[in-house]
């Protein structure tokens, strides 16, 4: 019995390792991004902090704005919004969706752009229960917090990409 387990393993690993499969791992940022300073996010905010994060994993560089020689990551809009998805028969909303919503740009030195303005939308939908009243306000943070993770690493996705086409 042990035998088949042992040929099954090697077997999905051989597997596994012939598709080509392997782990994303950080972001790699072109080089006129790697010293980057942000505008438009407070360092205090969620958005701000994780981002700063997640840049200093990736190996760059964040310093402060107006640095000489850094590219600049501007983020323009960053606004959740909750709207109403249905409303039941007791006039009272059932669903409701939680959109993330942010606009950024990159420049180089010297205001050459980087990265021309990206727009992305997140979105959760999450069910109101009344006799579980307690919990939603639980539910949206936990809710928020989610899409705040996802956002910042869609950011880094965007800017990997436009490290990949520009020379």
């Amino acid at each position: 019995m042990n035998i088949h387990r042992f040929v099954f393993v090697v077997l999905f690993a051989g597997l596994l390792s012939a598709c080509g499969f392997h782990l994303r791992g950080e972001a790699q940022l072109s080089p006129a991004m790697q010293v980057l300073s942000i505008e438009g996010a407070d360092a205090l905010s969620p958005l701000g902090r994780d981002l700063r994060k997640a840049l200093d994993r990736t190996g760059a560089r964040v310093v402060e704005a107006g640095t000489e020689g850094a590219a600049v990551l501007r983020i323009g809009s960053n606004q959740f919004r909750t709207d109403v998805l249905s409303v039941g028969g007791n006039a009272r909303a059932n669903e409701y969706t939680i959109r993330y919503h942010v606009e950024f740009d990159v420049v180089g030195p010297g205001a050459t752009p980087l990265l021309a303005k990206q727009t992305i939308e997140l979105s959760r939908d999450f069910t109101f229960d009344a006799t579980q009243a307690l919990g939603i306000a639980a539910e949206q943070d936990l809710l928020t917090g989610e899409l705040q993770r996802d956002m910042v690493q869609a950011i880094l996705r965007r800017l990997e990409a436009a490290g990949r086409t520009t020379p």
